[in-house]
């Protein structure tokens, strides 16, 4: 049988020893808690990337769409320039045979 003094020196004991889990078991809980802030932090971050990204390429392409379409503009100009070239030809081919005069330069008469 223990003595009043041994049940109390292991009431003390066992009393620092759930003092001391307890402890450790707020600083592990603050840890925990310390981590999931950082990961929604950096989950937020990461989002918040992937979203510049996002809007970045939606940027790129909206540039590059209009690049292709005043690429397409350049192109129908040229073709019509090119088309009004061949008829003004044409025209010039049409007074010079109607004059009478080589449609060659180069050729003499």
């Amino acid at each position: 049988m223990m003595t009043d003094d041994e049940i109390k020196q292991l009431i003390a004991k066992n009393a620092k020893a759930i003092e001391a889990l307890s402890s450790s078991l707020a600083a592990e809980k603050q840890e925990r808690q310390q981590k999931i802030i950082q990961w929604e932090k950096d989950r937020n971050q990461l989002y918040q990337y992937l979203s510049r990204i996002a809007a970045a390429q939606a940027s790129f392409y909206e540039v590059q769409a209009d690049y292709y379409h005043q690429l397409s503009i350049l192109g129908d100009r040229q073709t019509q320039i090119n088309e009004k070239q061949a008829q003004m030809q044409a025209q010039i081919l049409q007074i010079l045979q109607h004059m009478n005069l080589p449609t060659d330069p180069n050729i003499e008469e």
